[in-house]
């Protein structure tokens, strides 16, 4: 007897827990509807999102459960957007809310008082921000309590409303990367340097990881980066992922502060120096940590940028008939590679001095060969032709070429020996004179 009214207990208790919806139907009404355009965007699936209809007075969408619950509810009208979070649980199949677009940013929202509370917080947070860009030079100490402001904003929603617990936490976490970003932000502001900030990040907040460890804290894309920031020998692969796996347990968030960490190994490596060292060293902490292997693959495709490597294989490089030209074509004489684009200031006002020096340098063993990396193939003709460029010019639309040779700003310069290897990798500019002509004559 027992066994069978336990048995009719847990199969009751199975009955009356609510499941998890597939999708949910989510409503908005609004007091300013004209002209105005709604989306909803699930939070950490941009792919996921679903333009609203909008049909009597109302905004309504079909969408594919969000895995958290959270959303963005994007609003533009006319060139203002307003990004506004939104939240459903799981369990939930449809949602209505009323929102209220006031001046100056405000918002009010009637609907559950999770979506109250998120909707009271983003008005809160406009404000603050706005105060925080009105200070002037010279008035860092006046942005102290505008950031901690944001902390008691947060605590002061959270006290009026009566939030589910995931919206607490993620209010919570908000509040305090809208305090970090803050005081990033000062010293910009006040054209203040770091060293002479009256109070460091320590003085206002505490350590990340007593509010980031948290699944939700992963919904926001600047997390990973103050993690970062915040690691103490941040620039050691090795130091840098034992600190976080030591302070942080999460592993939706870990799984992306350990990418950021060795995503910035890749990018920021001196591949000049221990190549081999520093791909070995990756590749251990990919088995150790459960590392993406495509950071090692990356690592691994930077060779290129080792002097004496070849050319990178695999990259097309078109003329201007559309005729694909192979970099053997060059061999046979050093080559100085300018890559640039049509949209790159820096990069244009290189142009004439290199242009000049192509036509009054000595050595003629030395050729010059200008590669766009423009995607439009239209704007890199008309900006050859307003320039009236010369020579050897090659375009490179899916700029296989910069990725391939770790390139994180245009214009680059690199320069290729005879036998088609790697000279010198971020060779001087035109514009820094008689250094680089004195480097090309010297080549033979």
């Amino acid at each position: 007897m027992k066994k069978t009214i336990l048995g009719i207990l847990a199969l009751t208790m199975v009955c009356c827990t609510p499941q998890r919806q597939e999708t949910q139907q989510i409503t908005i009404t609004a007091n300013d509807t004209i002209g105005r355009k709604m989306t909803l965007v699930p939070m950490g699936n941009n792919s996921g999102a679903a333009k609203m209809t909008m049909e009597d007075g109302a905004y309504t969408a079909s969408i594919t459960t969000s895995e958290t619950g959270f959303y963005n509810l994007v609003s533009v009208k006319g060139y203002a957007q307003a990004i506004i979070p939104h939240y459903v649980p799981v369990t939930q199949g449809a949602s209505t809310s009323h929102l209220t677009f006031g001046e100056n940013g405000t918002l009010q929202l009637e609907g559950s008082k999770d979506n109250q509370a998120l909707a009271a917080y983003t008005t809160a947070y406009a404000a603050n921000s706005r105060a925080l860009w009105a200070l002037r030079e010279g008035e860092a100490e006046a942005a102290r309590p505008i950031i901690k402001a944001f902390i008691t904003q947060a605590d002061s929603v959270l006290g009026a409303y009566r939030c589910s617990k995931p919206v607490k936490e993620y209010i919570k976490i908000w509040a305090y990367i809208n305090a970090y970003d803050s005081y990033t932000s000062v010293p910009r502001i006040t054209r203040t340097k770091l060293h002479d900030m009256p109070y460091s990040v320590g003085d206002l907040l505490p350590e990340p990881h007593t509010v980031l460890d948290s699944p939700l804290a992963a919904l926001f894309p600047n997390t990973p980066g103050i993690v970062y920031s915040t690691i103490p020998n941040r620039n050691n692969l090795d130091s840098a992922l034992i600190y976080v796996t030591q302070h942080y347990t999460d592993t939706t968030l870990l799984k992306k502060v350990k990418d950021n960490i060795a995503g910035r190994y890749v990018s920021r490596y001196n591949y000049s120096v221990d190549f081999d060292k520093g791909l070995e060293r990756l590749q251990k902490a990919t088995e150790q940590y459960g590392l993406d292997p495509q950071h090692a693959t990356n690592f691994a495709k930077h060779r290129a940028t080792v002097p004496g490597q070849p050319f990178p294989e695999g990259i097309i490089l078109r003329d201007r008939e559309g005729n694909i030209v192979d970099f053997s074509t060059f061999r046979g004489k050093y080559v100085y590679i300018d890559l640039w684009a049509s949209w790159c200031v820096p990069c244009l006002r290189e142009v004439p001095t290199l242009q000049q020096l192509e036509k009054t340098l000595k050595n003629k063993n030395v050729t010059f060969l200008s590669i766009s990396i423009d995607a439009s193939e239209e704007a890199w003709k008309k900006k050859m032709d307003e320039k009236h460029m010369h020579g050897h010019q090659l375009w490179n639309p899916d700029n296989t070429l910069g990725k391939a040779l770790n390139v994180k700003g245009i214009p680059f310069f690199a320069i290729y020996d005879p036998a088609g290897n790697l000279y010198m990798h971020g060779a001087p500019r035109p514009s820094q004179g008689p250094g680089l002509v004195k480097l090309l004559e010297g080549l033979k």
